[in-house]
């Protein structure tokens, strides 16, 4: 509880005086330091664990690549996912890939996040793409963000399309002025009956775009 309200001065003492500790305490405090920025301290308290004989799960790592997630922690959450099969025998689940993919695209890392997706031995869901496509939207890959997003409107045809889905992609045209392809979208959008959500504009922040060279 401390840990996670920022209290972690609280937290680490009441973490130093139990007598027992098992992988959920480690986990929680481990997860608390890195979600608030201490990447280095958060490692330490999980290289720690190890050194007691507490091995972490599924559970700690989906956690603490979360935690890196919030605090823009690559170099660590990274290292964690590299660490999880080869020192622990713990197989990623799509819950960890989609933590990397999130963690390298809002840091910048689109191509990156891309191409760890295609490396992917498990298939990417719509979550995994709706997340890169933000990222290219946030980034200004105008090109990168053109084939994400229609794999994002192509994909699972078997699930209801959203207009998010439609405007995110529209809106990285526009930003890039191609004011042919925001129209494509909007007639595709008509055609397949995809209902705007009321507040979510096709071209939004034009004004206030940085131009791509």
């Amino acid at each position: 509880m401390y840990s996670k309200c920022g209290c972690l001065d609280s937290a680490l003492k009441v973490f130093n005086g139990m007598r027992v500790k098992n992988v959920l305490t480690w986990t929680a405090m481990a997860t608390g330091l890195a979600i608030h920025g201490k990447g280095k301290e958060a490692m330490e308290v999980f290289n720690l664990m190890a050194s007691f004989g507490v091995k972490p799960n599924l559970v700690t790592f989906t956690s603490l690549l979360s935690a890196c997630c919030h605090a823009g922690l690559v170099e660590e959450g990274v290292h964690l996912f590299e660490i999880m099969e080869v020192q622990f025998g713990l197989r990623p689940g799509l819950k960890h890939y989609g933590c990397i993919v999130h963690l390298l695209g809002k840091a910048g890392y689109v191509r990156d996040a891309y191409e760890f997706v295609k490396r992917m031995p498990v298939e990417p869901d719509l979550v995994l793409w709706r997340s890169l496509l933000s990222s290219c939207k946030v980034h200004g890959d105008v090109d990168l963000g053109e084939e994400v997003g229609k794999i994002v409107v192509h994909s699972h045809p078997e699930m209801m399309e959203l207009s998010e889905d439609y405007v995110a992609l529209s809106n990285i045209y526009a930003s890039a002025e191609r004011w042919k392809e925001v129209e494509t979208v909007r007639k595709v959008m008509k055609v397949k009956g995809v209902v705007n959500k009321p507040g979510s504009s096709l071209v939004q922040g034009i004004s206030n775009h940085i131009p791509l060279g």
